[in-house]
């Protein structure tokens, strides 16, 4: 068996979300269980950044402050080593963390950053991988939570809020689930595929909603070959 550590930054992340995370990460290793697949996440803890490291980025949309990828990457790969200190036995090379607000990287040639929905880098042999969650998120969604933070909103209000929220958290959940398995795929060798499939990428995310959350037969025996020929 194979492991993947799992944490999340915990800056900006609502506790409805955080609740929601949890579950299709629990959801994840279900799948994994009923594929037959030699791999599972395991949750290590939550990390939190300090504001130092927070960079102003400028969007159509105006300024977005966030932390920069560099910095995620990081905090990532050192919160690994560190599990992987305590028992060199354990087979895990691996760690995703999800973040909850967009993820973003200085071009190393011009003065503008890059944006990015999913990101893994390798050091040393071990894979980090970092998938925000935020591109999940729609509209309505955040709105409604804001809706139910507002201690000035009638109750009727909130109680027509939490019906919304509890459909919205279901788009949202699918489409992070299906965003998990995708990167999980990258992480073992796999590419974008054009069949039915969860490596099949989208144009947009209305093309991410119509996505099975399963891989195709083909890309599944490639993901048991690699966990296969796994070597700590």
């Amino acid at each position: 068996m194979e492991f993947i550590g799992f944490t999340y930054v915990t800056n900006f992340l609502e506790n409805t979300l955080k609740d929601a995370m949890f579950e299709v990460v629990d959801e994840a290793n279900r799948l994994f269980a009923d594929w037959g697949l030699r791999v599972r996440f395991i949750y290590l803890d939550s990390l939190t950044l300090e504001p130092g490291y927070l960079i102003n980025v400028k969007t159509p949309e105006g300024t977005v402050r966030l932390y920069p990828l560099e910095v995620l990457v990081d905090f990532l790969d050192y919160r690994l080593k560190v599990e992987l200190e305590k028992d060199d036995e354990i087979a895990m090379n691996k760690i995703l963390g999800l973040i909850s607000f967009p993820l973003a990287s200085r071009n190393r040639y011009f003065d503008f950053y890059e944006s990015f929905l999913g990101f893994q880098a390798e050091r040393l042999g071990r894979r980090i991988m970092v998938l925000s969650m935020r591109p999940f998120e729609s509209d309505v969604l955040r709105m409604t939570l804001r809706t139910l933070e507002n201690p000035h909103v009638e109750e009727e209000v909130k109680r027509l809020a939490r019906r919304i929220l509890s459909r919205e958290l279901e788009t949202f959940k699918g489409r992070l689930l299906k965003g998990i398995l995708h990167e999980v795929g990258h992480a073992f060798g796999l590419e974008h595929c054009s069949n039915p499939c969860v490596m099949n990428p989208p144009a947009t995310m209305e093309e991410w909603d119509s996505r099975p959350a399963v891989f195709c037969d083909s890309c599944m025996e490639k993901l048991n070959e690699s966990l296969g020929s796994f070597t700590l």
